[in-house]
């Protein structure tokens, strides 16, 4: 029996397509080619919907020239494609629609262009870019196209983020299909060393920026999200030549992000911070060593179990400590940004959560480098005064329960509260495992009367484990308790009521289900000068000089410190900067009890 070529069973779909047959009757014939087909017979039928046009005569006439000469080299011979050319004879006259159109100066088609996934526009977009395709003969020129079509949906993705919308479905499909295609061509062309170099650069950076935006995908787009992945993950694993791959199932519950000290538990099965994770040939990254720390990124599947896509280590006395910084924008280049004195570089990898302009308060999260401190990512700032929308909690007590174990639960009991772990919630585990007893800061928002965790770090503090500190926006009152970023709060006999919209610093404790405030600081008042907050690494105290971070720390007698400043411990601060660049703390929490570098990696 012989078997049917693709060619041919697209040249038999399109055809019945012309007859009036639908597309999904067409796929129930072969199930096996569905995936492939499916795109091809839909921008057929979008191209036979489209509502017919009267374009000018010259133009009309040139269109269809230039497809009757092409249409005659093809019968002559000329410029032949390998096998047979009979498959592109239905094809031709969907893309000669999409031709005409744009030769005849077609409005639709040219405005198009710059649309993007949520415009209705964004189907004619998609349109074009395959049709540009049809007559494309040369593969390799094909596979480059297809990498810059690519390339545009990665623009795509970062235009909506930047504008604080939902990334859709259709631009992940889109991504998917082009990458797809492009990896299915250069898997035959080995001779092809610059174009596969740029695929696999490529695959890397748009797996690591989806990564990092489940928070941002549509909830009817996870499906989608899972494909594409998957898709990029398993371009670079066939192109290290490893025989495995991981597949959309694998992806099903997201990702999480945590960074912690390795042991190995079985084979390929390792604790990271606590954390059981599979690490095998799936998993890109060196050779993990007991007792170094270890930074993953782990696809967690339909079963709860997480498996590590992405693995880096720390080197020993450099823990993986980013500064985050808030405050206002001084100023904003393509390159740089200045907030609290600072200049931070912008790079191609900065994830941009807004579009910059002077006056914004944004979070930064700075790592550093050999030219200096550099942007992670830019957000809008959430706790500050007057934000009373979704502000963030942070919040410090000791962990409940087993949550390391493979296939446990997304709600983690911190200090007598429930937040959920998303797959965006990153777990910082430097300072020790994430095991019941543990003492954590959860910085979380409030969503659909849950708190959920943005990002969860072990403290370095063994002491009081029983003790709760936060901080957040001051919502108002209800029925006698204070509402701090969606946290009920008893307040202390006689405690000043806060004007609402006031960031407030509150030590408390448990008493059943009630949390007593102890003591209350407020550090931030709606309409005054707003302060920088830092939140950063110890690197140095001189007296009344701390260096926290990138920046100098001025702590006077005025401000208000919790906990010994020791260095290598991590400090949050809230301060004004002083015309010779050094912020004047007006409050100063110290976060853990000792340096956060482990001890195993200490000299």
């Amino acid at each position: 029996m012989r078997i049917r070529s693709f060619r041919s069973i697209l040249d038999e779909c399109l055809t019945a397509i012309q007859q009036g047959e639908s597309v999904e009757t067409c796929l129930s014939r072969y199930p096996r080619r569905a995936e492939r087909l499916r795109p091809l017979l839909l921008l057929a039928q979008r191209a036979g919907r489209t509502p017919r046009v009267v374009p000018r005569a010259w133009a009309q006439q040139t269109a269809w020239d230039l497809v009757r000469q092409r249409a005659a080299d093809l019968r002559q011979g000329r410029h032949r494609p390998r096998g047979q050319i009979t498959w592109l004879r239905p094809v031709a006259i969907v893309a000669s629609l999409v031709l005409a159109l744009l030769a005849a100066g077609g409005g639709t088609v040219y405005a198009a262009r710059d649309s993007l996934p949520d415009s209705p526009l964004y189907r004619v977009k998609l349109a074009s870019e395959d049709a540009r395709l049809w007559f494309v003969f040369d593969d390799a020129s094909k596979a480059d196209i297809l990498l810059d079509q690519s390339n545009e949906r990665t623009d795509e993705i970062l235009a909506l983020i930047q504008r604080g919308k939902p990334v859709p479905s259709n631009v992940l499909s889109a991504l998917r299909n082009r990458n797809r295609s492009a990896a299915d061509i250069l898997a035959d062309r080995p001779q092809e060393v610059a174009l596969r170099a740029r695929m696999l650069q490529q695959s890397e950076g748009q797996e690591n920026l989806l990564l990092a935006l489940w928070d941002d995908i549509s909830e009817s787009a996870r499906g989608q999200y899972a494909e594409a992945v998957s898709t990029l993950h398993n371009t670079r694993l066939g192109a290290s030549g490893a025989a495995v791959a991981i597949g959309p199932d694998d992806l099903a519950g997201g990702v999480l992000n945590i960074s912690g000290l390795a042991q190995p538990v079985t084979d390929g099965v390792w604790r990271i911070g606590g954390v059981e994770v599979r690490v095998d040939d799936r998993t890109f990254g060196p050779q993990l060593e007991s007792g170094r720390t270890a930074k993953v990124v782990a696809a967690r599947g339909a079963n709860g179990r997480l498996h590590a896509l992405n693995l880096s280590t720390i080197e020993p006395g450099l823990p993986e400590a980013g500064t985050v910084v808030s405050g206002a924008v001084e100023s904003v280049t393509d390159n740089e940004i200045m907030v609290a004195g600072q200049r931070i570089a912008i790079t191609p990898q900065t994830l941009l959560h807004l579009k910059l302009q002077e006056g914004q308060r944004v979070q930064i999260t700075v790592s550093g480098g050999a030219g200096g401190a550099v942007a992670s990512t830019v957000e809008p700032a959430r706790t500050e005064a007057g934000v009373t929308s979704a502000p963030t909690l942070a919040y410090e007590g000791a962990i409940e329960g087993n949550v390391s174990a493979q296939g446990s639960t997304n709600q983690w009991v911190v200090g007598g509260e429930s937040f959920v772990i998303t797959p965006s919630t990153t777990v910082d585990a430097q300072a020790g495992d994430v095991k019941a007893g543990a003492r954590a800061r959860v910085e979380s928002v409030s969503q659909g009367g849950k708190l959920v965790a943005q990002r969860v770090v072990i403290l370095a503090a063994d002491a009081q484990p029983q003790t709760i500190h936060l901080s957040g926006v001051f919502q108002g009152q209800r029925q006698g308790l204070w509402l701090v970023s969606g946290l009920a709060v008893e307040p202390n006999t006689g405690a000043e009521t806060p004007p609402v919209g006031s960031v407030v610093a509150i030590d408390a404790s448990r008493q059943d289900k009630r949390l007593l405030a102890r003591q209350s600081t407020v550090l931030e008042s709606p309409g005054q000068d707003r302060p920088v907050q830092l939140l950063g690494l110890v690197g140095a105290v001189e007296g009344d000089t701390w260096t926290v971070g990138f920046a100098r720390v001025h702590v006077g007698q005025t401000a208000k410190v919790s906990g010994a400043p020791i260095v290598g411990a991590r400090a949050l601060v809230w301060g004004h900067l002083t015309s010779d660049g050094t912020l004047e703390a007006a409050y100063v929490r110290v976060l853990d009890q000792r340096s956060i570098i482990p001890a195993a990696q200490q000299p």
